[in-house]
């Protein structure tokens, strides 16, 4: 049964009857997933299996087949991948030709699905500003990934579970399952950007959190850059200087682009456009002050963070329940 599942997880097939037409008409599929061609169980004897198993028991299989990769070092657990994605209710309220669906009251709770909750599901951005938000009723799954593209931890609670605690909740079953190597990366996106995410993950794991800055979280958007930089008065992204130790402060030191990147000055040969003193000698610089806060620590101008947080980007998390890992060998499962 959990093989034929599989199948039906992996070829995007939608419901159990046709995913009975699609094994019997493949002798040679369906041996291989126990069963004898042409005696194929009823779909009822599929839908009790799904009610009768208790989910804790396919978590233990799946934690038991990673460990194996473990060991077969085809899973690395030095670099994780922390992300998320909507799971829409099976429920009237999510089908679009019903009149009624556009429903905004979140105290609502739907019959069929009562531990549903409502969400946007996507938007538009239209010059620069969110419209036409499009909601649904349902939950929203978090995942932990390997490097490799292998989901390692899952968690589906409902929509009103915010990201940064789902992330905490995964990460302490991810070293309580698997344990958790020091020094190890934590790879998210601005929707996990939240400071007692980045605090727990750095004093408590020993660990780095590489996430990009959420400019919905800055007072002055205008003053920073996408990346979380500070921009000079001339409008530029400033570089990284090294730090400023003092007796109870630390902060980090940003240099005028123009001194910091000889290529960047070779592509504004008439200098800075603003002309203030500063601009003729050592260069304008600001600070940021990091005292005990790891959010403003990540290096997020570093060749590292960039080498690194593009594993997050060839891997290309957007469904992360449905990673499909390809391996040299044929899985028993």
């Amino acid at each position: 049964m959990i093989r034929s599942f599989i199948v039906k997880h992996l070829e995007r097939i939608k419901s159990v009857p046709v995913l009975i037409d699609f094994l019997d008409a493949r002798p040679a599929l369906t041996h291989t997933r126990g069963f004898k061609p042409g005696v194929i169980p009823d779909e009822s004897q599929f839908y009790r299996f799904l009610s009768d198993t208790n989910n804790s028991a396919l978590k233990n299989i799946h934690h038991s087949i990673n460990k194996k990769l473990i060991d077969k070092n085809i899973i690395s657990m030095n670099h994780f991948i922390v992300d998320s994605k909507p799971v829409l209710a099976a429920t009237k309220e999510n089908n679009f030709k019903n009149p009624n669906r556009d429903t905004r009251d979140k105290n609502k709770k739907i019959k069929r699905n009562p531990k549903a909750t409502l969400s946007y599901y996507c938007y538009q951005s239209i010059n620069g500003q969110k419209d036409n938000f499009t909601f649904f009723w349902g939950y929203r799954v978090h995942v932990i990934v390997s490097k490799e593209g292998i989901p390692l931890i899952k968690f589906t609670p409902p929509n009103n579970f915010t990201d940064a605690k789902a992330a905490q909740k995964n990460i302490n079953k991810l070293k309580r399952v698997y344990g958790l190597n020091k020094n190890s990366f934590f790879l998210a996106d601005a929707a996990y950007d939240v400071k007692k995410l980045y605090n727990f993950i750095v004093a408590q794991l020993k660990c780095n959190p590489f996430i990009p800055i959420n400019p919905r979280d800055q007072r002055n958007n205008h003053l920073f850059s996408p990346n979380g930089l500070p921009l000079c008065d001339a409008g530029f992204e400033m570089k990284l200087n090294g730090k400023c130790y003092e007796p109870h402060r630390t902060r980090l030191r940003f240099r005028c682009p123009f001194k910091m990147n000889i290529s960047f000055a070779k592509q504004h040969p008439k200098g800075c456009p603003v002309y203030h003193k500063k601009s003729t000698g050592y260069g304008c610089t600001k600070y940021l002050d990091i005292t005990n806060d790891a959010r403003a620590n990540v290096p997020r101008d570093s060749k590292l963070y960039k080498d690194v947080f593009n594993l997050r980007v060839k891997l290309n998390v957007t469904s992360p329940d449905l990673v499909i890992v390809k391996l040299n060998k044929p899985h028993s499962l």
